[in-house]
């Protein structure tokens, strides 16, 4: 049997390249999923400004949902901020066995301003020095008005030891001077303040140094095991402490694994059964010589399924080696995107390729073993009488898994139409990549429909070169419909989750800032922008300002299911300025109110958790701190985009940078967005850290999580892409290479080789025309659910100029390669193609 084997290989370079290449690519996409999960799960981010701590304590970055009761369930969610903790922490761990010393570490970005340029930096406080990984010189201590810089910060700024700057920090601002530059140029730029000079409310960080000869498995325990809703950090893991966003990058490098490897495997197992059932058709003679020379069904099944292993491993071993640059690359990418910080290392093991070499030739052998099911079940005599046009079958199992699949799609697009805007992608991607393995599965009897519906277009069956190419078809609907299978692929996945995501990124990205009616807005970091609010409300072109953050939070008391995937969205404002900057109508209460511990409710939603104005509600802010507050007002608001208000303060103290950073500016009458936005840049002007822009800039900058979609969106697509070019040029070289005596036949009865490419051509475009149109109708699974769920117009120019892109990436992998194939197959005098037949 192995001798069959490598001789059969040998003998079909073509489909065992196509198989080579599938597994390959497979493979390296598994490898490139199993580093993004190992990643999410290691978070490997190496320390650069805690590096002297052994140990490093941090809240911990998950949030448990509460269930009706309010008891803490196993479902997780990120927080959207710092989780801190309570300054106690300090004395406490100190006390526990095997910790030699507790330094409590806190966080924070700076302006610092020298008479040529402002620059941001990063800053900590003096007290975390110790576990800084600096040496650090006796009396360096900073009083009040003095900084202590790093080497690389001095650099940055160009200034020395005794020299004056402006510092904000914490929306405070001061002159101070540096009294000491401390490390070298390899450490991260960094400005230490004096403890006195930054808030005291919690700690964002403990690092702990180990007594001599504590182990340190044993101070981990110690911790976890003292201190509630904690996560201590150690080795190359303690970087998450200096950036909460490590923290925030496990859900989506978790999420893109297990999703795009998802993806790559069910394509992958589509594929590779065409490609192997294509083999079957092709060689139906050979295996009927087979089964009438004596061997049996299972002989033959194994023969085939033996060449498709094989050369699914030679695809796999091969895709190992390419896997790890593609995960740079992606890698990379994500960086670029914003979805991971650029200090999160990218860590692939031995596992992903372990699990690449395991799965990919088990879903190459499953595919291979239904593919060649045919081989095993036909007669000698009927494998004989098939050998040339074999009719295309499509067997129980395979009409049963389609209209499951299919059936499913159709589920999922139902359920889609009934769930708010914020989780129709969780239904619509699904609901495609349902409906187009129903479609790949069901692609001939698609086939013999699309013929049909398709029959004028082509000028009818029964004359003319258009006639000669559906009767080829028809003949041939097994070979053809993995064209069209392919087709159905690319637009129902590229088509429905391009568009539904379009559809869904425009909406919220309009809801947003469609309830703010400031025409200007003002920000900068550190609280830089805060501090010039008064500059600007005392503007003449300027009727109220008021302070802005955007945050996250969950309502724990009453009860509150609306949101089991995120946090309801915060937004913190100034009380009186809320009527000025927010288009919000205003149903009961005052939003003058809005002050202290307070917050105003969407009327939907105060409805919803039967709470009326001087209600007080348990909330959990998006730092993990937990208050109990008033409502005010109630107002109404986008449905399925509803903001919860609370005052700027309240709100900005619960953030990672503990300051409002944005203002939203309304004009007074009569002045002109143009002049406010003059007159606003104006009074700022001496602030170079401080943009001054429209509320365009402001939507752009409140885009969160969208990235996420988008880039598994783009991956699916050119995965999608890239099976189908191979299963396309695949089924088209094979066929019509195979078909060489036909084709010289039909050059000795006169026909031109330009009518014969024509006629291949009208064959291909025909199986690509129908994989089309099942696409679309796949496509709509997710399409039209998310038009109607977040009201977007069907006909709006970028979903258009999507489902036009996606039409020409078909025409592109399908009509190019039948040329192609056309003039490989027609090379040489037809007479000769007779004689080697």
């Amino acid at each position: 049997m192995l001798t069959l084997i490598l001789a059969g290989l040998r003998q079909r370079a073509a489909a065992v390249v196509s198989i080579v290449i599938a597994a390959g690519l497979g493979s390296a996409l598994i490898v490139l999923s199993g580093a993004m999960f190992e990643t999410g799960i290691r978070l490997a981010a190496p320390p650069e400004r805690v590096a002297g701590a052994d140990l490093v304590v941090i809240g911990s970055p998950s949030y448990a949902m509460l269930d009706a009761e309010g008891r803490r369930t196993t479902d997780l969610r990120p927080f959207p901020e710092r989780h801190r903790l309570p300054e106690e922490f300090v004395a406490d761990a100190a006390q526990l066995d095997g910790v030699e010393q507790a330094v409590p570490i806190r966080f924070f970005d700076a302006v610092v301003r020298t008479p040529g340029r402002a620059v941001t930096t990063a800053g900590q406080n003096w007290a975390s020095a110790p576990v800084s990984g600096l040496e650090i010189p006796r009396g360096s201590n900073p009083g009040a008005g003095e900084v202590v810089l790093t080497a690389a910060a001095a650099a940055s700024l160009g200034v020395e030891a005794g020299d004056r700057l402006t510092v904000t920090a914490a929306g405070r601002t001061g002159a101070v001077e540096v009294t000491t530059v401390i490390g070298d140029a390899a450490h991260a730029p960094t400005l230490f303040l004096g403890d006195a000079a930054l808030p005291d409310e919690g700690i964002d960080a403990l690092g702990v140094v180990r007594s001599d000869g504590a182990a340190e498995a044993d101070v981990r325990a110690a911790l976890e095991s003292h201190f509630p809703d904690v996560r201590v950090l150690t080795g190359e893991g303690r970087g998450a402490a200096e950036d909460p966003a490590v923290s925030a990058a496990r859900t989506p490098t978790i999420v893109i694994g297990a999703v795009f490897g998802g993806i790559v495997l069910t394509v992958l197992a589509t594929v590779a059964s065409g490609i192997v059932a294509l083999s079957v058709r092709q060689r139906g003679r050979e295996i009927s010589l087979l089964r009438a020379t004596g061997a049996t069904g299972r002989q033959a099944r194994a023969l085939l399924v033996g060449e498709a292993s094989l050369a699914g491993i030679v695809g796999a071993l091969i895709g190992l080696a390419l896997g790890v640059p593609l995960a740079h690359g992606l890698f990379a990418a994500m960086r670029a995107w914003g979805v991971v910080p650029g200090i999160l290392q990218l860590r692939v093991g031995v596992i992903p390729f372990a699990i690449a070499l395991v799965t990919t030739t088990a879903v190459v052998w499953f595919a291979a073993r239904l593919a060649a099911r045919p081989a095993r079940r036909a007669r000698a005599i009927d494998a004989m009488r098939e050998a040339e046009l074999p009719r295309a079958r499509v067997g129980f199992v395979r009409w049963l898994l389609g209209l499951v699949f299919g059936g499913g799609a159709v589920a999922l697009a139902i359920l889609t139409c009934f769930l708010p805007p914020s989780l129709v992608s969780a239904t619509a991607g699904p609901a495609v990549l349902a409906g187009a393995i129903s479609a790949s599965l069901l692609a001939p009897v698609h086939l013999r429909l699309g013929r049909l519906v398709l029959r004028p277009v082509i000028g009818g069956f029964d004359r003319g070169l258009g006639g000669l190419a559906g009767v080829n078809v028809r003949s041939r609907i097994a070979t053809f419909s993995t064209v069209t299978g392919a087709a159905a692929l690319v637009v129902g996945i590229g088509a429905g989750n391009l568009v539904s995501q379009a559809m869904i990124t425009t909406a919220a990205a309009r809801a947003q800032v469609q309830t703010i009616s400031a025409e200007v807005v003002a920000w900068g970091p550190a609280g830089t922008a805060a501090e010039l609010a008064d500059d600007i409300a005392a503007l003449p072109e300027v009727d109220a300002v008021s302070r802005f953050v955007a945050s996250g939070g969950w309502i724990e008391q009453p009860h509150d299911p609306s949101h089991p995937d995120r946090p309801r969205p915060l937004r913190g404002l100034d009380g009186a300025g809320v009527p000025y900057v927010l288009a919000n109508e205003l149903v009961a209460g005052d939003f003058t109110d809005l002050t202290g511990r307070t917050l105003a409710l969407p009327t939907t939603t105060a409805t919803e958790l039967g709470v009326a104005i001087g209600d007080t509600v348990d909330f959990r802010f998006g730092d993990g701190a937990a208050a109990e507050l008033r409502i005010v007002a109630t107002y109404d608001d986008l449905p399925g985009y509803e903001h919860l208000l609370l005052p700027a303060d309240l709100l900005a103290a619960h953030t990672t940078a503990r300051v409002a950073e944005t203002v939203l500016i309304a004009g007074s009458e009569g002045t002109t967005p143009a002049a406010l936005h003059a007159a606003v840049e104006g009074a700022v002007a001496e602030q170079s850290a401080v943009a001054v822009g429209d509320r365009a800039t402001l939507e752009n900058a409140l885009q969160q999580g969208l990235n996420v979609n988008a880039l598994i969106n783009g991956l699916m697509i050119l995965v999608v892409l890239a099976y189908a070019m191979i299963a396309v040029i695949n089924t088209v070289a094979v066929s019509t290479l195979g078909r060489r005596r036909e084709l010289a036949m039909m050059r000795l009865t006169g026909a031109t080789q330009r009518q014969v490419t024509a006629v291949l051509l009208t064959e291909t475009a025909l199986a690509a025309g129908t994989g089309l149109g099942v696409g679309l109708v796949v496509a709509c699974a997710a399409i039209l659910p998310t038009a109607l769920v977040v009201g977007a117009h069907l006909l709006a120019p970028l979903p258009l100029a999507i489902l036009v892109a996606v039409g020409v990436a078909v025409a592109a992998i399908t009509l190019p390669i039948t040329a192609v194939a056309a003039r490989r197959g027609m090379a040489g005098r037809p007479t000769d193609a007779i004689a080697r037949s």
